[in-house]
């Protein structure tokens, strides 16, 4: 070959584009793996796959200049901490690196085409080559390439059959009420002559508290706070899940079971109607989760108070050279400040007007009592209407079974979707149904713990905890409070009607002045159905005592001997 021709085969010479990129020399890195930490502490496969890849490369005149893996780690996914260090020494290393051994492709990768595009990448960007020792085969031409993606595809087949006949067994375990995976906090998995079971654990008869408590009345925060007192680790947000778990009342609910919910073989922490009243709570409350500031104590009107001017919710701060509290208005320019000691005497004078005389409380107990009925009495009717609903709608659902089970007249799809929405119905019904019940068994004593709470308001808010405070203002003031800076008093937006009721009987008339409605206008008494609340007999100094106190206009004396009981809202029940 002539000087010309070689300088223009220099110059003009073509290379295959099929030719696969090949870095020259002996440098290479190790990588091994096992699945699990049960693989990695019981047998010697880490071992097996070291001995073979160094006998390989000893056999080849191939360098090992850095070693990775060598723990568990599953091939599901490839953001593997050692796989994709070893990736990245890889692209650092300039070219001098032409080769990873592995033992199997599977130890590489079963992502199936993830893989395939990393060693795509690797081959062409790096020139750098996957081999396995236990499977070689020549990827610097097409037909090798082929065979290579090939291996790493049956690796992500293998791996969806296994994970395949996995979840078949898991979800049949599921479906026979047995939990196949990790429990939730409280409760530990044991095994005794070979039975395992899940039980509660210490931790868990702790946590069994919180259901009582979220029923009594007290917030996440607060709850949150016992157990932690109690050596409980909780957060808001786990709290929030544990509540909304009805694994805690021994039913099942997994993904794999399409939204079928089991009955458990596992030791229940709570019962079916504890967790439901836990979780009609939750899901009327306005407010998820936890407040990421404690209520302060010397501030309990915070919020709950607006400002007469603009309307805005009062914020508080404290001077901390003077150790003042102080409540401000949170609209700049509005110059509203109020002492906050001032404003709790204010507010706690105020709750003076709403306290039960002492000797009006027999009689006023009489009148809650008939006014609980007389405002619950249209549930009666409601609740009989509900009944026949539901009723006729198990009949429906009677009816479906039996044309899919007996007649085989329709499919499984539509059985499925009709018994969905049938069963949806007869859910929202009977929470229809158990919010128009108004039999207490111990309305009596309800009657009066709620006649001392009313005898005892100031004292009550000025002594409790901030927990007790809020829900006494919630309760007297279901909107809150309106503070005029002008008059240095109090507006009242809205006024529980029981607390208004019972103010007015007890002959304040300055808060009749404040044009405080009645629950009922004057009018004949109703008859009484049969099977209702009994009439009661009352000494004759009772009635007379009555007969003196003109306040107590909604009273209806029967006749001389018998009076009805007069009754009670249930405003104030569930706070009590």
């Amino acid at each position: 070959m002539t000087t010309d021709e070689k300088l223009i085969e220099l110059k003009f010479g073509r290379f295959s584009t099929t030719t696969v990129k090949k870095v020259e020399g002996n440098l290479v890195v190790m990588y091994t793996r096992v699945s699990g930490k049960g693989q990695f502490d019981k047998n010697d496969s880490l071992e097996t796959q070291r001995k073979a890849i160094e006998e390989y490369a000893a056999r080849n005149n191939l360098i090992i200049v850095s070693r990775f893996g060598d723990t568990y780690e599953s091939a599901k996914t490839d953001a593997r901490k050692e796989f994709q260090s070893m990736l990245s020494f890889i692209r650092q290393s300039k070219g001098k690196i032409g080769t990873i051994l592995v033992y199997k492709m599977t130890r590489f990768s079963r992502t199936g085409g993830k893989a395939i595009s990393i060693a795509d990448e690797l081959r062409e960007k790096h020139g750098v080559h996957i081999k396995a020792v236990t499977e070689p085969i020549d990827t610097s031409n097409a037909s090798g390439v082929l065979f290579h993606d090939m291996q790493l595809l049956f690796g992500r087949w293998d791996n969806d059959q296994r994970k395949q006949v996995a979840m078949a067994g898991m979800k049949a375990k599921f479906e026979k009420g047995i939990w196949v995976v990790k429990p939730p906090q409280g409760y530990d998995i044991v095994r005794s002559n070979g039975e395992r079971k899940i039980i509660v654990n210490a931790d868990g008869k702790k946590i069994k508290k919180a259901w009582e408590w979220k029923i009594q009345g007290l917030k996440n925060e607060e709850i949150i706070l016992k157990l932690q007192a109690q050596g409980v680790k909780m957060y808001k947000q786990q709290l929030h899940k544990i509540f909304i778990n009805p694994f805690y009342c021994g039913l099942i609910s997994h993904g794999m079971l399409n939204g079928k919910i089991v009955d458990g073989v596992h030791e229940k922490m709570i019962s079916k109607e504890e967790f439901m009243k836990v979780n009609d709570i939750v899901s009327s409350s306005t407010k998820y989760g936890v407040p990421h500031k404690l209520e302060n104590i010397n501030l309990p009107l915070k919020v709950f108070v607006k400002c007469a001017d603009c309307d805005q919710p009062y914020t508080g701060y404290i001077v901390k050279k003077k150790n003042l509290y102080y409540y401000k208005c949170r609209t700049n320019g509005c110059k509203c400040n109020k002492s906050a000691k001032s404003m709790h005497e204010l507010f706690a004078t105020d709750l003076e007007n709403y306290q039960i005389k002492e000797d009006l409380n027999e009689a006023i107990l009489i009148e809650l009592e008939s006014t609980y009925y007389e405002l619950n009495k249209g549930n009666v009717e409601k609740e009989k209407e509900l009944k026949n609903r539901m009723a006729e709608l198990k009949r429906n659902i009677e009816k479906l079974e039996e044309k899919h089970f007996i007649k085989e007249e329709m499919p499984k799809e539509t059985y499925d979707r009709f018994l969905a929405k049938y069963m949806a119905d007869l859910a929202n019904l009977q929470k229809e149904i158990d919010g128009c019940g108004i039999y207490i068994s111990n309305l009596k004593e309800m009657l009066n713990e709620a006649s001392l709470l009313c005898r005892n308001l100031r004292k009550i808010w000025v002594e409790g905890s901030i927990s007790l405070k809020e829900k006494l203002q919630n309760i007297i003031f279901p909107n809150g409070l309106v503070y005029d800076k002008e008059k240095g008093a109090f507006r009242t937006p809205d006024l529980n009607e029981i607390i208004a009721e019972i103010a007015r009987h007890t002959g304040d008339f300055a808060i009749i002045k404040k044009g405080l409605r009645s629950l009922f206008e004057p009018k004949s008494l109703s008859a009484e159905t049969e099977g209702f609340e009994p009439s009661i007999q009352l000494p004759v100094y009772k009635l007379s005592r009555l007969a003196r106190s003109t306040t107590l206009t909604s009273l209806r004396i029967v006749d001389c001997k018998n009076t009805r009981l007069i009754g009670y809202n249930k405003v104030l029940l569930p706070w009590l």
